[in-house]
């Protein structure tokens, strides 16, 4: 008996003590005995490598991809807004294959006469197939080259939600647009696509838009703008429900005489930078609490710093976007440039990303382009159909 309760004694100690190990060795007991600068230096290095690893998947490539990498080309018109028309889910349900254009005439500028998609069988879903070579160079889609017929369908769009209306009448222009698709590269998850698109001209010009990618490895950025009575933008990067970052801008107008209400926020983990209309100062919050001798410092910059858009002024003002800096001086009086804390390209590449999230080049010349080709298979397809019945 003496001797059980001696090893039960062991055990209870050595339990507590690897308790103790761990629970000390803890991101969230480390970030408590840790001042603010260093909780801020903490908190941008996590933010540096989430960004390093999203530039090394599959999926950066797509979210960032770009018509400027084509040589020798003028940019295209966007066929969305050309003429009134509506394509919905129902409308290209299928599975679509791509197969090689063989057609001498098959060019970019017979883009939207040509098919090189073929209906191999049915869904609820809008699925296409096609090579990783033509969906990563969506300009090349309609042009033959040599080596076409050898290419695998290895790249899979699997499209859940789809909706794409263009009005346009005497009162004005609408358009509203849906779509939530899922992205794999040789059968692995390469990211997930989810739009939500909405412009009424004919109704005080209101404007919304939202567009999000989740990458495989669990991180997910979004992007959120929306324009009328009220004015917001907003810009996120994730880990999974974890906020690495975020910065939301809102603008109400008023006709009033204190002006327009407006309210910042800049999180990075769990330091948040906040400002509203009611107050002259920005505000530092840790987890939730106010750091009441940290000093902020808006060091203005409404220009790009890099030497190719040098000059130009930002679509937005947001921190990412490097519209600004942010000077940070600590109780200590020591001081930070957030930029310099975060690394420039860190921030180079979060602006790539957000820039691109606005009208994606890969959704607009590829999952566009296509949905337009499937519903006119379908409509073709229909046509057929009523004729054999008529006969």
């Amino acid at each position: 008996m003496k001797r059980n309760i001696i090893v039960v004694g062991m055990l209870l100690f050595f339990s507590a003590a690897i308790w103790s190990c761990s629970d000390s060795d803890s991101p969230k007991t480390q970030d408590q005995d840790q001042n603010l600068e260093q909780s801020l230096e903490l908190k941008t290095k996590t933010l540096s490598e989430a960004v390093g690893e999203i530039t090394a998947s599959p999926g950066f490539e797509l979210i960032t991809m770009s018509g400027s990498t084509k040589e020798g080309t003028e940019e295209e018109s966007d066929d969305r807004f050309s003429f009134t028309r509506e394509i919905s889910l129902e409308d290209i349900q299928g599975i679509y294959e791509y197969t090689a254009a063989g057609n001498e005439e098959a060019t970019e500028t017979k883009m939207y006469r040509q098919h090189v998609f073929e209906k191999t069988g049915d869904s609820e879903l809008f699925i296409i197939h096609l090579p990783q070579e033509k969906a990563t160079k969506p300009w090349k889609l309609y042009m033959e080259e040599e080596g076409d017929a050898e290419l695998d369908n290895d790249f899979e769009v699997s499209t859940s939600q789809y909706h794409s209306s263009t009005l346009m009448n005497n009162e004005g222009f609408k358009f509203d647009y849906l779509l939530d698709a899922d992205i794999t590269i040789e059968e692995e998850p390469a990211g997930e696509i989810f739009v939500d698109w909405n412009m009424n001209k004919a109704v005080d010009k209101n404007f919304e838009y939202v567009s999000e990618f989740g990458f495989a490895n669990g991180y997910s950025v979004g992007h959120k703008f929306m324009f009328g009575d009220t004015t917001e933008f907003a810009y996120s990067l994730k880990m999974g429900e974890e906020v690495l970052y975020m910065e939301e801008v809102e603008y109400v107008r008023s006709n009033n005489e204190f002006g327009a209400q407006y309210e910042y926020a800049l999180t990075i983990g769990d330091i948040k930078i906040v400002k509203n209309s009611d107050s002259d100062e920005y505000l530092v919050y840790r987890g939730g609490e106010l750091q009441e001798d940290a000093i902020i410092e808006i060091i203005d910059d409404t220009t790009v710093s890099d030497g190719e858009n040098e000059g130009e002024e930002q679509a937005d003002g947001a921190f990412c976007r490097r519209a600004f800096d942010i000077k940070i001086t600590f109780a200590d009086e020591t001081s930070v440039i957030l930029s310099d804390l975060i690394g420039e390209e860190t921030l180079a590449q979060l602006d790539k990303i957000y820039s691109s999230m606005y009208d994606m080049y890969f959704v607009k010349t590829l999952v566009d382009i296509v949905a337009t080709e499937a519903y006119q298979i379908n409509m073709d397809d229909n046509s057929d159909n009523e004729d054999n019945s008529e006969e």
